[in-house]
Formats: C-alpha cells, sequence, structure tokens
C-alpha cells in the first residue's frame, strides 16, 4: 500500500513538473516577445533548474541575453543549445551576432555559414555574415553577401542597404554607397537619419553642397543634431 502510494505522489509531482516547467516556458516567451527580457531570462533558468536538458530553453535565454547585451553569456546559452539540437539554424545565426559582440568575427562567420547551410535563402544569416565579414574587413566579401541578402528578403529591409553604402564607404566607392541611400531616402522620404547618413557620404565625396541639402532635410524632420553639422561645413 505504503509503494503504490508512492508511485501516485511520484507520478504527480512528475506531472506538476511538466506543468510547472510548460507555464514557465510559455511566460518566459511572452516576455521575450514584449521585450522583457530581464523577466524571460529569470523564466528559462528556473525551466531549466527543472530540466537542464531543455535546448529550447537555452535558446530563448541566449536571446534574451544577447538583448541585454550580455553576448558571453548568451554564446554560452546557444552553444549549449546547439549541443542537445545541432540542427536548429537560428541559434548559430545568433550564436554569431552573440559572437560578434565580443569580437570573434571569424568565429562569427563560421556560424553565419553553418546556418545558410541550413537555410541558404535567409536574407538575415547573410546579413549577418556580412558584419562578421566587414570585422575581418572583407569588405567586397560583406558586399556579395549583402545582395544575397536584397535579393532574398522578402520585404524591403532598408538596414541592407545601410549596411551596403558602409561596406562601399570603407572600398571608398562613394557613388554606390551613395546610390543605396538613396533607395533608402526614397523608400522614406521622411527618415532623417537617412538623409544623415547620406549627408556624411556626400562629405567624404568632396560634394559639400549635397551634404548641406542632406543636413538641412533631416533638420527640418526634426533632427536637431544637424544644424550643428551645418553650422561646422556650411557656413563658410
Amino acid at each position: 500500500m505504503k509503494l503504490r502510494w508512492f508511485l501516485i505522489l511520484l507520478l504527480a509531482g512528475g506531472i506538476l513538473q511538466a506543468q510547472t516547467e510548460k507555464q514557465l516556458f510559455k511566460r518566459g516567451f511572452s516576455r521575450l516577445q514584449i521585450s522583457d527580457y530581464a523577466g524571460a531570462e529569470q523564466d528559462f533558468s528556473m525551466v531549466l533548474e527543472l530540466n537542464p536538458r531543455n535546448d529550447a530553453a537555452y535558446y530563448n535565454r541566449g536571446c534574451a541575453r544577447y538583448f541585454q547585451g550580455a553576448y558571453v553569456t548568451a554564446n554560452q546559452d546557444f552553444s549549449l543549445a546547439l549541443d542537445i539540437n545541432p540542427a536548429n539554424p537560428d541559434a548559430y545565426y545568433y550564436r554569431g551576432l552573440s559572437r560578434i559582440g565580443m569580437q570573434a568575427f571569424y568565429e562569427a562567420l563560421t556560424d553565419f555559414s553553418i546556418a545558410l547551410k541550413g537555410n541558404p535563402k535567409a536574407a538575415r544569416y547573410y546579413q549577418g555574415r556580412s558584419k562578421a565579414k566587414i570585422g575581418l574587413e572583407d569588405y567586397r566579401g560583406a558586399i556579395a553577401d549583402l545582395e544575397y541578402a536584397i535579393k532574398y528578403s522578402r520585404r524591403k529591409e532598408m538596414a541592407y542597404y545601410f549596411d551596403r553604402a558602409e561596406a562601399y564607404i570603407s572600398l571608398r566607392m562613394f557613388d554606390r554607397a551613395v546610390a543605396d541611400l538613396d533607395r533608402v531616402v526614397l523608400n522614406n522620404p521622411s527618415d532623417p537619419s537617412a538623409y544623415k547618413a547620406r549627408a556624411a557620404i556626400k562629405l567624404q565625396a568632396k560634394d559639400l553642397d549635397g551634404a548641406c541639402l542632406d543636413w538641412s532635410r533631416a533638420g527640418e524632420l526634426g533632427d536637431l543634431s544637424a544644424y550643428d553639422m551645418i553650422r561646422k561645413h556650411c557656413n563658410e
């Protein structure tokens, strides 16, 4: 009789733990969705105390830590997730981003390349690898990856054009950098940051009149810091 009750209690405890694990995971995921990263990290840590083999909890806690800027511990969590489930390309992707945050660019490059083997049409994976290549000063390689990112993007992701413009600037290919930011301005003509970025390129390209016009437009759109640039460069 005692053995029977022991088994019943053991079974009930297992069911309760499974329910608690599921509830904590669900709450952590909800907190992750609303950018409560500290709360999400806490919930996923509690999940892992109950089940240290939950690869999804390591992955999601890694995301929570990454978005808090804790790149080293995020990298550790993604590695643990991949030890349990190596078939998760997003875990390689986010580990790559964490390693960029750690300035481990070559290791990040390897992660993005593995992620792309799992999903060769993921635009953001190409963008991630381009950032690793920029960190390694492989600007032409970064441009090639960003061209794939633009090709496979389902929406007009202006961040890809911003990043490609950065790579073009490093190669002093100012005309192409300006052309990329022309696309950004055309897509969102009310974004002052696009005008400021284009002005900075035009200044390097010795197109002072064009730079001053862009700063003026950025100022009109509410970026008052653009007027500091006008006072510094445009009133001679």
